[in-house]
């Protein structure tokens, strides 16, 4: 199959913008006027526990030493500023962000290496701090359609997106496009070449996030669109290509149905990946499916998920993208070589209790089949690992507490609590381990 790199999609967009009629953009303040700048906080603290053959492994004077614990504890800082659009046909603006983050635990002994939570130096030192530009992206609105070029935080796709789920967010260096001028339909592309991971100080090449060994590819492309029809029905497709490594098609379709005072979503993913160009990542053939059902009933929502991984390798995805739209997310991905997941997650709004902005949940998540032993990736192969995996399972159990608080001088502050305990096979890639998860969001507006 032949995909279009996303640079000619975005030049063919714009082209198609550019020579339909447009009304002047007379909602648009102007530049300075829509500006707004934001210090977002962020203090993460983890805490993990290996139980079983699970370790970590710590640099300490007298050399390296295995330990149960790892803690991570940081505090983060994104200064945003974001302006609005220049008046006219065509409109102009511009993002900037500046990231910065301090280690507040540094001890080797309790780090353990750090993960990818905390940024240490090749002696398992842990870096005091380390800031850098976030977002510098150049801005271009044409009626509804919205033209980004530069370092920036690409919209969530099934096939690309950024990830934040931890002390910062990642970033990536390109263009992208997003159009909402069709009613109900919104079109969405890209092309990157360089990834700012979240914790780290720089930018780095793209890679897979999963692998035996290191590969990089020179970008990232895609396109496609998500659709809303009036009568409920959301059906999304989109195409990537990560250049020399895979081509990959998704699929999406959903509906909500109610009865009375219930009612329920239902959600199908299916994705298509294939080994493409010079297949520096070796020979690839999966397909990945989901479906979730959610019903609920008043703050009540029940979501089961099933999934299946149909190839011999990782469901894999550019790395700090976290570009999976699957229903079995949460400590692990439920994405090995083969594997069969389901899900169980109940989910409270407290607001139906007079505590808005409070919720929980509660989820147990189990994975099984998991098969690796017919892996053949050729010699540029990079999931090798999975050759051990045979008939591997694991199984989780998590609670979420998440509170916002919703008016007065701390409206906005978003505190979030988790632990989640996880217990596999010996060779399931996670390993048996407990985590306890604090974050607390502070965004302080400054205009």
């Amino acid at each position: 199959m032949h995909i279009v790199r996303s640079t000619q999609v975005v030049a063919g967009f714009s082209a198609v913008l550019f020579l339909t009629p447009t009304m002047i953009q007379a909602n648009e303040a102007g530049f300075i006027e829509d500006s707004s700048l934001t210090l977002n906080t962020r203090m993460w603290y983890s805490h993990e526990v290996g139980h079983k053959n699970t370790f970590y492994r710590a640099q300490t004077s007298e050399g390296p030493r295995k330990v149960r614990d790892r803690t991570a504890w940081l505090e983060g800082f994104k200064l945003d500023y974001v302006s609005g659009f220049s008046q006219g046909m065509v409109g102009f603006g511009l993002d900037l962000s500046m990231f910065s983050a301090v280690a507040l635990e540094r001890s080797k002994l309790a780090t353990a290496g750090g993960s990818n939570r905390l940024l240490v130096d090749k002696d398992g030192d842990v870096v005091d701090d380390w800031s850098k530009v976030g977002v510098a992206a150049l801005k271009v609105k044409v009626a509804d359609t919205l033209i980004k070029v530069g370092r920036q935080q690409p919209a969530r796709t099934p096939v690309m997106g950024y990830s934040d789920t931890r002390t910062l967010p990642a970033s990536f260096d390109g263009v992208s496009l997003e159009s909402h001028d069709i009613e109900g339909l919104t079109i969405k592309s890209g092309y990157f070449d360089e990834a700012t991971p979240r914790t780290g100080a720089g930018s780095q090449d793209l890679s897979p996030s999963f692998g035996s060994r290191l590969v990089t590819s020179d970008s990232i492309a895609y396109a496609g669109a998500d659709y809303l029809s009036k009568d409920g029905w959301r059906a999304s497709a989109y195409v990537s290509r990560f250049d020399d490594i895979w081509d990959r098609q998704y699929l999406g379709l959903g509906n909500k149905y109610t009865w009375g005072g219930f009612s329920t979503k239902v959600q199908l993913d299916a994705y298509n990946t294939q080994s493409s160009g010079s297949e520096v990542a070796g020979k690839i053939d999966q397909q990945a499916y989901g479906l979730t059902i959610a019903p609920s009933y008043q703050n009540h929502t029940l979501r089961f998920g099933l999934q299946q991984i149909k190839g011999d390798e990782y469901f894999d995805y550019v790395g700090e993208s976290n570009a999976i739209t699957l229903p079995n997310i949460f400590l692990s991905n439920y994405n090995g070589p083969n594997e069969r997941s389901y899900s169980v997650n109940y989910i409270n709004d407290f607001a139906a209790y007079g505590v808005p902005g409070f919720t929980t949940s509660l989820w147990y998540a189990k994975g099984w089949g998991i098969d690796g032993t017919h892996y053949n990736g050729g010699a540029n192969g990079i999931y090798s690992s999975v050759l051990n995996q045979s008939d591997e399972s694991h199984d989780e159990i998590g609670t979420l507490v998440t509170y916002t608080v919703q008016s007065g001088y701390f409206k906005g502050v978003n505190v979030l609590s988790g632990y989640a305990w996880h217990h596999a096979s010996q060779y399931q890639a996670e390993g048996n381990v407990d985590e306890f998860r604090l974050i607390v969001n502070a965004p302080i507006k400054i205009f």
